[in-house]
């Protein structure tokens, strides 16, 4: 009744919003692509989009087609990996998340290690905050992520401990609070902080804990990546909380540990149906686990 051809033309008419944009992501002409997508329709007694001028937007009987027909296409993929794995091969397809921020696991080592040993993989990493990380994985856009969170967030079954530790309080090297052995999250109340953008792991323990003390630091700088964090501490603009193994590796900065016994974990987590490929990059990541 249909192709898998078949299939990723529609998907691609839905990704791309248009049949143009859709026949040069499938390498074919727009009239071969629309003639594919009417002989579908045609068989299935329903339009799959709705055309306008510029852009094509799925049915309701398309968006019913479309679920079906990503699932489909997983399944096919799956099929081929597996068959390859039973032949002694690991190939295929793995999405890898990685938080902005990551010291606990070298990724472009570990990333090297896996394509020696599974050169017919093709790997794909991004990178982003962990909220939008587990989101993604959840809707099966990501295979495997490293993630950052607190005990607040609930991770699914699948996942594993690469690293647990506390919070640290980076400031000037002149700070009035660098004379504390440890500081309390109180001492942050008026005080101008640069912290991650919301969605970052260590962002949300840092929102809750001060909520919940009626804390309000002056949140002047929100910041994708770490390292701006500290080029802002060591200009003197502001303190940031950060994870202590992250804030023992900033120059030009004072630390001192928070008072508050925060947990904050790196974790590995995964699909609930790990794909071969995905079950070997897990096999490289076990040593790290605790």
């Amino acid at each position: 009744m249909f192709t898998l051809r078949q299939l990723e033309f529609v998907i691609a008419v839905a990704e791309e919003g248009s049949f143009t944009a859709a026949a040069l992501r499938c390498h074919t002409v727009q009239s071969a692509l629309s003639h594919q997508i009417a002989r579908l329709e045609e068989a299935f007694g329903a339009r799959l989009f709705e055309r306008g001028h510029r852009r094509a937007r799925p049915t309701a009987a398309g968006e019913v087609f479309l679920r079906n027909a990503r699932l489909t296409l997983q399944a096919a993929a799956r099929l081929q990996e597996e068959m390859a794995l039973a032949l002694g091969t690991v190939r295929g397809r793995i999405n890898i998340g990685q938080i902005t921020s990551l010291n606990i696991v070298d990724v472009p080592a570990l990333l090297a290690v896996f394509r020696a040993a599974h050169p017919a993989v093709d790997v794909h990493l991004r990178v982003g905050m962990s909220d939008a990380l587990l989101a993604d994985l959840d809707e099966g856009r990501l295979d495997v992520a490293l993630v950052g969170v607190g005990p607040q967030v609930t991770l699914p079954p699948q996942h594993r401990l690469l690293h647990e530790e506390g919070l640290s309080l980076v400031m000037p090297p002149d700070h009035s609070l660098a004379a504390l052995p440890a500081i309390p999250l109180a001492a942050l109340d008026g005080i101008p902080l640069a912290a991650l953008i919301p969605g970052a792991g260590v962002r949300r323990m840092v929102d809750d804990a001060l909520l919940g003390r009626g804390i309000r630091p002056q949140l002047q700088y929100e910041v994708t990546h770490s390292e701006i964090q500290r080029q802002l501490v060591a200009a003197g603009l502001a303190v940031a909380v950060v994870p202590a193994s992250m804030a023992d590796h900033m120059a030009g900065v004072s630390v001192r540990p928070l008072a508050e016994p925060f947990q904050f974990r790196t974790c590995a987590v995964w699909r609930a149906d790990p794909t071969p490929a995905a079950r070997a990059l897990l096999e490289l990541l076990q040593p790290l686990a605790r």
